[in-house]
């Protein structure tokens, strides 16, 4: 997988999506600011921040290009399968969410504006899961449930961070609940209102 340009397309009944995300060491020059309507910022921005191309194509075929920078942090691109539920992108009606870096954002297609912007974490986000009417957002250091407006219903910690180096699922989604296993090996159960309900320790 080549993580130094990244493609990704996507499209619902209103818009087909294109979008094009080069980290620091791969953006310089290949975005040309000028070329883009709407040029946007999530964090300040400096040699090590990454970039993302957003090109929007209407049912009308109006089309709007916008440019996204400040991207602080490793970002993998992503839309969930029937396979795999997990998502750095999903494209809701004229909203794109996005988990880029360091930054969980919802970015509105039509109006070409980023319509709320959070870093939940202290270091890393990952992918996130639908959670009913919400989402369920991987963090390095904590889980968060997060609804359609930014706000932050609950966030999990466990023992260790949430990043499992022997290639198990730290997420995984089930009827009422929610399994989780974090870099020891540690595995969690928890409610969808963020309580444990079991917890097992990989001794």
């Amino acid at each position: 997988m080549n993580f130094d340009k990244q493609i990704l397309t996507l499209s619902n009944a209103l818009w087909a999506i294109e979008i094009e995300y080069l980290p620091s060491a791969a953006k310089v020059d290949q975005f040309n600011a000028d070329q883009f309507e709407t040029v946007l910022s999530l964090n300040e921005i400096n040699r090590g921040t990454g970039s993302l191309s957003i090109k929007a194509t209407s049912n009308y075929n109006t089309t709007g290009l916008t440019l996204i920078e400040g991207i602080d942090g490793g970002t993998y691109l992503h839309a969930s399968n029937e396979s795999d539920s997990s998502q750095s992108v999903k494209l809701n009606e004229n909203t794109l969410v996005l988990s880029l870096g360091t930054n969980f954002a919802s970015f509105n297609v039509e109006s070409q504006e980023i319509i709320w912007n959070i870093k939940p974490d202290l270091v890393a986000i990952f992918e996130f899961y639908d959670l009913e009417d919400d989402y369920l957002l991987r963090g390095e250091l904590e889980m968060f449930r997060i609804d359609n407006n930014g706000n932050i219903k609950w966030k999990y910690a466990g023992k260790d961070i949430w990043v499992n180096n022997e290639g198990k699922k730290e997420v995984q989604i089930e009827e009422n609940k929610i399994r989780l296993i974090d870099f020891e090996g540690n595995e969690y159960v928890i409610d969808y209102f963020g309580k444990t309900t079991a917890e097992k320790s990989n001794e």
